[in-house]
C-alpha cells in the first residue's frame, strides 16, 4: 500500500482503493482528483460526465460546494439520487407491467408509511390471507383495534436482501409486535400468521406501485433488478460516465455494493474511499468487509495518514483510540486541551454552551437526547419514545396524520419549509390535482403555525384538537380509550421530542447525521459510563467504539466528552488525554 498526502495526484487512468482516516482531506483529495481528470482525460470530450456518489445530502454539498468550477461536467449525488436519475426515469418502463408500476404518476420516491386503509385492502386482495385462521383470521386482523397497529410495525420493516444473485422481499419479525387489552406486548404467530403475509408482500407493495409512488428501498431494488436483466443499461452509464468514484465506500449496504461492482466492472475507471474505523451503518446492512475486500482487477491501493482537521491535542485523543493509524497532524497547532466532562449532560451541554456560545455542536448516540437537547425542553423528557409507543395502539390512519402534521411544525419552526410542505402533503394525497394540494397543504400549515402558541405548553390532546380542525377529519375522533388518555398524559413538548427528522443542519444531533462534516467546538454525549471503553480499549473492532470515535473526530478546534460517571481505574488509564472537571 502506497502512503500519499491530499495533496497527491495519481494516474486518473487507474481504478483506486483510498484508505483516509479522520480528517484526513480525502474529500479535497477527492475535489482535486476530479478537477485532474477534468483537465486531462481524453475519454470526458464535451458530453461525458464523472460521476461521484457520496453518502449523505450534506457531503454532496459539501464537495459541490468545493468544486467552485467543472460542476457542470461532475454529477454529485448520493446512490438513491443518481439511480433515480440516471436508471429508475428512463428505464423502469422496461419492467413497470410486471411489476404494476404506473410509470406516468412517478414523481421522486419518498419514506413508505404504512396505513391501516392499504393494509385492509391489501389483506383483502391477498390470496395468501385467506389461509389465515383464528386468532389472525382477515376479519380479526381488521377488526381488532390492537392488530393494524402491530401490522403498522412490521411493514415499517420492509427492505430487500440479496440471496446469491437474487434480490427478494422481507420484513423484520422482531418488530410485528402489537398490544392487546390487558396491555402485555406481544408478537405475532410466525407459522400461524407471518410467514403467510410475507409471500404477499409484493402484493402489498403494488399498492402504492399502481399510484406511481417509489419509497426510498424501491430505488435499489428496481435499480438491482434493471441492471441485472439488461446490461446494455450498464453501457449506457459507461459510455455516460466514464469515471466513478464513489465516497464513504465503508457505509454502502450489500445491494449498493453490487450495484457499483456491476458498473465498475465493466469499463468504467473505479474509485473508492472509505475507512472501515469509520464504518457505522450496520443497521442497513453496512459491514467494513465491503470496503476492505473489494476487488477490481488493477485496483490499487494507498492511504492518507495526515488529519487536517483537527487540533494537536485532539489528533493525540485519536491516536490514542485507534493505534493502527497514527495520523499527522498537518495544521500543527496545539489547541486547548480536550475536556472530560463527568457529571448530568443537560448540566455539560449548558457548561459548554457558556463556552462556545452558539458556536457548538452537540453530537448523541440516540435520537431522543439529540432532539432533547436541541429544542432545549423544559418539560420532563419522556424514558422511552413515545411516538413508538403510540404506534403500538393508536389508529394508523389518525396516528399518521397527526405524526405528518406534527413534523410540518417542527421543520416550520426550523425554516425548512420545502421539507414542512412535503410533510403536510402527506395529509391531502386524496386531492388529485398537483396544485390544489399544495394550496391546501400551505393553509393547512399556516394554520398550525398561527395557532402554535395554544398547544406548544399544553397536552397532546390540544395539537390533536388543531389538527382534526384545522386540517383532516378523515380518522376516527379520540373521544376516550388508550389514545385518548395518551394524549391527554403527555405534552406536544415530549411527544415532538421523540420525533426522527433529519437533523444534518442541527447544532444537536445524532452521530450519524454528523458523518462527512465537522464543526468547530464539539461536546460528545456518552450516556452511560461503558460507552467511555472506546478510549479505553484501544480497538474498533465494535461498531459501538466506531461510533463514538466517528464523534470525537468531527471537532476542529476544541473537544468535550460528557460521561455520567466514571470509575477510578478507567480515569486513570486516560487522565493524561484530557482536563478532567466534576459538574
Amino acid at each position: 500500500m502506497t502512503t500519499i498526502t491530499s495533496e497527491t495526484i495519481i494516474d486518473t487512468e487507474e481504478h483506486f482503493r483510498i484508505f483516509a482516516g479522520p480528517g484526513a482531506g480525502k474529500t479535497h483529495w477527492l475535489v482535486n482528483h476530479m478537477r485532474h481528470v477534468l483537465h486531462t482525460s481524453k475519454k470526458l470530450g464535451t458530453t461525458k460526465k464523472i460521476a461521484c456518489i457520496t453518502y449523505t445530502n450534506i457531503a454532496v454539498e459539501t464537495i459541490v460546494k468545493r468544486l467552485q468550477f467543472g460542476a457542470d461536467r461532475i454529477e454529485v449525488s448520493t446512490i438513491h439520487g443518481f439511480l433515480y436519475s440516471n436508471v429508475i426515469k428512463p428505464f423502469i418502463g422496461n419492467i413497470a407491467d410486471e411489476f404494476g408500476f404506473n410509470v406516468v404518476k412517478m414523481d421522486g420516491h419518498e419514506e413508505h408509511r404504512p396505513s391501516r386503509s392499504k393494509i385492509v385492502q391489501w389483506l383483502n386482495q391477498s390470496p395468501g390471507a385467506q389461509r389465515l385462521r383464528n386468532p389472525y383470521t382477515i376479519n380479526q386482523l381488521t377488526s381488532l383495534p390492537y392488530y393494524i397497529p402491530g401490522l403498522v410495525n412490521w411493514l415499517a420493516t420492509i427492505d430487500y436482501k440479496l440471496y446469491g444473485d437474487d434480490i427478494n422481499i422481507f420484513a423484520d419479525n422482531r418488530q410485528a409486535y402489537y398490544y392487546p387489552a390487558n396491555g402485555d406486548r406481544r408478537n405475532f404467530g410466525s407459522a400461524t400468521c407471518l410467514n403467510i403475509l410475507t409471500p404477499e408482500l409484493f402484493l402489498y407493495k403494488k399498492l402504492f406501485w399502481g399510484r406511481g409512488i417509489l419509497h426510498h428501498e424501491d430505488i435499489l431494488f428496481f435499480s438491482y433488478i434493471l441492471l441485472r436483466r439488461y446490461p446494455f443499461i450498464v453501457e449506457v452509464l459507461k459510455t455516460k460516465y466514464p469515471y466513478f468514484f464513489v465516497d464513504e465506500f465503508q457505509d454502502t449496504s450489500p445491494i449498493q455494493s453490487r450495484i457499483l461492482n456491476m458498473i465498475g466492472e465493466n469499463g468504467t475507471i473505479t474509485g473508492i474511499i472509505g475507512d472501515q474505523a469509520q464504518s457505522i451503518y450496520s443497521f442497513q446492512g453496512a459491514d467494513p468487509a465491503h470496503f476492505t475486500d473489494y476487488q477490481l482487477q488493477g485496483l490499487k491501493d494507498y492511504r492518507i495518514i495526515d488529519n487536517r482537521r483537527s487540533t494537536n491535542e485532539i489528533v493525540g485523543v485519536l491516536n490514542h483510540v485507534r493505534p493502527d493509524m497514527d495520523q499527522r497532524p498537518l495544521r500543527d497547532v496545539p489547541g486547548d486541551r480536550c475536556t472530560l466532562l463527568i457529571g448530568n449532560y443537560r448540566l455539560a451541554s449548558e457548561y459548554t454552551r457558556n463556552i462556545c456560545g452558539e458556536n457548538l455542536t452537540i453530537l448523541s448516540w440516540d435520537n431522543l437526547t439529540a432532539r432533547e437537547l436541541r429544542t432545549q425542553m423544559t418539560a420532563d423528557r419522556p424514558e422511552t419514545n413515545l411516538i413508538e409507543e403510540m404506534s403500538s395502539f393508536d389508529n394508523s390512519d389518525r396516528r399518521n396524520a397527526l405524526i405528518s402534521s406534527l413534523r410540518a411544525v417542527e421543520f416550520a419552526r426550523e425554516k425548512r419549509f420545502k421539507e414542512a410542505m412535503k410533510e403536510m402533503q402527506f395529509n391531502y394525497r386524496h386531492v388529485v390535482n398537483k396544485n390544489d394540494r399544495k394550496a391546501m397543504a400551505l393553509q393547512g400549515l399556516s394554520r398550525l403555525l398561527s395557532n402554535f402558541e395554544e398547544f406548544k405548553d399544553r397536552s397532546f390532546f390540544e395539537f390533536y384538537s388543531h389538527v382534526r380542525t384545522n386540517i383532516s377529519t378523515n380518522f376516527p375522533a379520540a373521544t376516550r380509550g388508550k389514545a385518548k388518555e395518551f394524549y391527554d398524559n403527555y405534552t406536544y413538548q415530549q411527544i415532538s421530542v421523540c420525533l426522527r427528522i433529519d437533523d444534518e443542519k442541527s447544532p444537536s444531533k445524532t452521530i450519524h447525521k454528523s458523518k462527512g462534516d465537522e464543526f468547530d467546538n464539539v461536546l460528545v454525549v456518552l450516556k452511560k459510563e461503558e460507552h467511555c471503553d472506546f478510549l479505553i480499549n484501544q480497538t474498533l473492532h465494535k461498531e459501538e467504539h466506531r461510533i463514538f470515535y466517528v464523534a470525537v473526530s468531527r471537532a476542529r478546534e476544541r473537544l468535550f466528552i460528557s460521561v455520567p460517571t466514571l470509575e477510578e481505574d478507567k480515569l486513570r488509564q486516560i487522565e493524561h488525554l484530557f482536563e478532567v472537571n466534576n459538574l
